[in-house]
């Protein structure tokens, strides 16, 4: 998984173009609080994208419905996307830094995220889909 945070010349309806067309999820930057979250969140995307059980039927809707710790998409979308070009997160599971900062004209902006995640931010993710 990549991802960069950042801010683009292109317009709102350009950057979901790009994202569809390229498996790239957009997300508003400020809804992430560590590394920790999006790691734990892709690997249980993984797993449930491998073993059958997923919900979404792309990678990066099911890691977007694991991180927000949700089991719809629309309210996943409607809490975690993102509002402004200025101020957006690129998650990829199968493009690389360089060319996701060519293909949406990124100026990368270092995250001000932690490593680690809290115990209530761990058990948020992973036990969304508990009940």
């Amino acid at each position: 998984m990549q991802f960069i945070s950042g801010s683009s010349p292109l317009s709102r309806e350009e950057l979901l173009f790009l994202a569809e067309n390229t498996g790239t999820l957009l997300i508003g930057p400020e809804k992430v609080n560590s590394e920790e979250e999006l790691l734990l969140a892709e690997r249980l995307a993984k797993d449930s994208m491998r073993e059958g059980r997923a919900i979404a039927k792309k990678m990066e809707t099911e890691f977007l419905l694991w991180l927000s710790a949700k089991k719809d998409i629309s309210s996943a979308l409607r809490e975690y996307g993102f509002s402004s070009p200025q101020n957006i997160l690129l998650i990829s599971f199968s493009k690389k830094k360089p060319e996701l900062k060519s293909l949406f004209t990124l100026k990368e902006k270092k995250m001000q995220i932690r490593k680690k995640a809290t115990p209530p931010e761990i058990e948020r993710i992973s036990l969304s889909r508990a009940f």
